[in-house]
């Protein structure tokens, strides 16, 4: 890889990672405005359920009061560029309030951000097995 192709990529992580953290804030303060955003209007969200939302049905449950996020604690994170995206696998603990009932989680992630829009365009979340 060339000092270029090196200097995009690394930018590309950066902007993978201020958008994440951004969004793990924004999820935590119901912050409707934050998370429309940065999150990609084709997103696909994966829940450790299971369950698959668009934007829209994301936005929709936590501005409804369906779920409120509480916290979401970053455990660690590595973040790989490739041409066209970025990928990051991490883990995080998800404090989370449904009208099932409170539920925290740790869980392992992939997130995918694209080079030509760096908002959330992917999320895939698994129960952590540790």
């Amino acid at each position: 890889m060339n000092s270029q192709a090196k200097e995009v990529a690394v930018n590309n992580e950066q902007n993978a990672v201020a958008m994440e953290d951004r969004r793990f804030g924004a999820m935590a303060t119901s912050n409707i405005d934050e998370l429309q955003a940065v999150l990609a209007d084709d997103l696909h969200y994966t829940h450790a359920n299971g369950m698959v939302e668009d934007k829209a049905e994301f936005i929709r449950k936590i501005t409804s009061g369906e779920r409120e996020y509480r916290a979401v604690r970053l455990i660690g994170r590595k973040v790989v560029s490739q041409p066209g995206f970025t990928a990051v696998f991490g883990q995080v603990e998800v404090d989370v309030m449904r009208t099932a009932g409170p539920l925290i989680n740790r869980l392992d992630y992939t997130a995918i951000y694209r080079d030509h829009d760096p908002r959330l365009f992917a999320w895939s979340a698994v129960k952590s097995l540790g």
